[in-house]
């Protein structure tokens, strides 16, 4: 592009009216363009955030001093390690790091070999299965647990600003005459928790008992109240989605900042207006940018009440009446000495384990304790002598 474009010069002139903005903190320019330059620049520089004075000074501090590396971090923790390899410390070390590998190295190799037959069978994981679930979770009709909803940390690791949007689903299963007991309880947990009942509905009736009801509880509530719902009565089933709508807020929360700061730009102009006709225009733009900022902010209030409140639904079954009483006591015994099975077979491999980390160790002290008394023996012959 020459050095005389037209658009290159508009271009310097547009960059020097904001300098000049920025440094004397006014919008004096005389073409109009340029000044709205002007004071979109000021009021951006307005609404920029102010660093602490905590923070400043510290930073200042650092600036002078050359950005050593702050204690605890990698680049301190790198300085310490090179202090510590140093030849002469390392020579130093090596017996005792010797000491230490002889004692670990078959630690680890017996620790790792107990723990692999248990990663390979999938059988194997009834005793194991039953204490990883977590003391919290419920249980479906058939005993099966079910997980608990997710924390609020977010869906990435490290990342605790995401904005999800949860949904559960709980059906849980009560004898007829408690249905209504069961409805009333479920309000109780609800309100307990800080949530509120958006709808619900609830029949007593011998052919169509059951009931159908839509909470709202709070995000960092949701996992007690899960565990207080599942009390309540058979869980039969649970389900969960969550759906992850952090750009939908980040997106409407600029948005809303873009739009409030042309509002400012609008007002300063209108003051500013020479002729009625020029004022006219920018307060139609100005009820644009106001009808703008106001769908704006309750697009954003929808969203935190989508995203502070999970959408529970929980499903109000009557149970059915067991048809044979004489095999469902026939099916506990059994259900009682399969659960005692998995139990000693659990308890085994517990004690299997602990021996196989036990005697490696007692194995090392007794030969550590055999070459010590040795060593005794050997200084009394030599005092004696």
């Amino acid at each position: 592009m020459s050095e005389h474009d037209p658009s290159t010069a508009t271009i310097d002139r547009d960059l020097a009216a904001i300098e000049d903005a920025l440094a004397n903190g006014v919008a004096v320019h005389p073409n109009p363009s340029a000044r709205e330059l002007q004071e979109l620049a000021l009021a951006l520089r307005a609404d920029a955030p102010e660093p602490e004075p905590e923070f400043a000074g510290e930073l200042r501090t650092r600036v002078e001093a050359g950005f050593p590396p702050a204690p605890g971090s990698l680049g301190a923790a790198r300085a310490s390690l090179r202090e510590r390899l140093r030849p002469g410390r390392l020579r130093r070390a090596l017996p005792a790091m010797g000491v230490i590998a002889l004692i670990l190295v078959p630690l680890v190799l017996v620790v790792s070999l107990a723990g692999s037959p248990e990663e390979g069978d999938g059988g194997g994981g009834g005793g194991g299965g039953a204490g990883s679930v977590a003391p919290e979770a419920a249980q479906d009709s058939g005993g099966r647990a079910i997980a608990p909803a997710p924390s609020s940390g977010g869906v990435a690791p490290g990342q605790s600003n995401r904005k999800i949007e949860r949904s559960i689903g709980l059906e849980l299963e009560a004898p007829v005459d408690e249905l209504q007991r069961v409805a009333d309880q479920i309000t109780s947990v609800t309100n307990r928790h800080g949530g509120f009942v958006l709808s619900s509905s609830l029949s007593t009736g011998d052919e169509s008992a059951g009931g159908d009801f839509e909470l709202r509880i709070p995000e960092d509530r949701l996992r007690p109240a899960l565990r207080d719902l599942s009390a309540l009565a058979t869980v039969r089933s649970q389900s969960q989605s969550g759906r992850d709508v952090t750009r939908e807020h980040v997106t409407a929360r600029d948005r809303l900042q873009a739009a409030r700061a042309e509002r400012r730009s609008l007002l300063r102009r209108l003051e500013d207006a020479d002729t009625d006709e020029e004022a006219e225009a920018i307060r139609t733009r100005l009820d644009l940018v106001s009808a703008e900022i106001n769908g704006l902010r309750a697009q954003l209030r929808d969203l935190r009440l989508r995203t502070n409140y999970a959408v529970v639904t929980v499903t109000l079954l009557a149970a059915e009446d067991s048809a044979d009483e004489g095999a469902g006591a026939a099916g506990s015994f059994d259900d009682a000495v399969g659960d005692a099975g998995d139990l000693l077979a659990a308890t085994a491999g517990i004690i299997i384990r602990v021996l196989a980390v036990a005697l490696p160790l007692a194995l090392i002290g007794g030969l550590g304790w055999l070459i010590g008394a040795v060593l005794r023996r050997r200084r009394r012959e030599s005092a004696l002598a």
